[in-house]
C-alpha cells in the first residue's frame, strides 16, 4: 500500500473511531450538550490542563482575549506541517491572540522534544487521557477552535490550517 493510501486509511479509521467515541458520550444529568461539545456560536467549554512546566492553565483565565485552541499530536503529519504557521501567527499577534496547543495523550518527554524541535513560543498543554479533546468533540487531528473575547466559539477547523486562513479568522474576530 502506498504511503498516501496508508495515510488516507489511517485518517478514515481515526475519524470513524472518533465519531464512535463521541456518539457514545452521553451528557450526565448536570451537563447540557453545549457543555459536552464545543459548537460554533456557543460558549467554549472551560478546562484546566497542565503546561510542560507543570503550571495549571484554564481557558477562563484568557477571557477578554482571542484564543486559538489547537488539538494535535507529534505523530500527526498535518499537525507537524501547521506548527510553524501557528508559531508565526502567535508571535505576530501576541498582543491580541493566545494560542493554546493541546497535546492529545502523549508523554511529556515526547512533547518536550517536539516543542524544542519546532521552537514553539506559545503554551503547550497536556491532555493525557483525552478528556478535553472529548469535551470538544475532536474527531481528527489537528482540530482548532477560534474563541472570541467573550468565550464563544466562532470557528472550528479540522485539518491543517494555512497562515492565510488563521489570519482571516483573527481579522474577523478583531472587528
Amino acid at each position: 500500500m502506498s504511503k498516501r493510501r496508508w495515510n488516507i486509511f489511517l485518517l478514515v479509521v481515526a475519524l470513524i473511531g472518533g465519531a464512535w467515541i463521541q456518539a457514545s458520550r452521553v451528557p450526565s444529568e448536570d451537563e447540557s450538550v453545549a457543555q459536552v461539545a464545543a459548537r460554533v456560536n456557543f460558549q467554549a467549554p472551560d478546562f484546566a490542563l497542565t503546561t510542560l512546566e507543570g503550571k495549571s492553565i484554564t481557558l477562563g483565565e484568557y477571557r477578554g482575549k482571542i484564543v486559538l485552541i489547537n488539538f494535535w499530536a507529534t505523530w500527526c503529519p498535518p499537525c507537524r506541517a501547521e506548527m510553524p504557521e501557528l508559531n508565526a501567527v502567535a508571535q505576530a499577534h501576541r498582543d491580541q491572540l493566545i494560542v493554546l496547543a493541546i497535546n492529545n495523550g502523549e508523554t511529556i518527554e515526547r512533547v518536550q522534544s517536539f516543542v524544542a524541535e519546532f521552537q514553539l513560543t506559545f503554551p503547550v498543554l497536556l491532555d493525557p487521557d483525552g478528556a478535553v479533546a472529548s469535551k470538544y468533540a475532536v474527531l481528527g487531528l489537528p482540530t482548532s477552535f477560534f474563541v472570541d473575547r467573550n468565550g464563544l466559539v466562532r470557528a472550528a477547523n479540522i485539518g491543517a490550517m494555512s497562515r492565510a486562513y488563521i489570519e482571516a479568522q483573527i481579522t474577523a474576530l478583531t472587528k
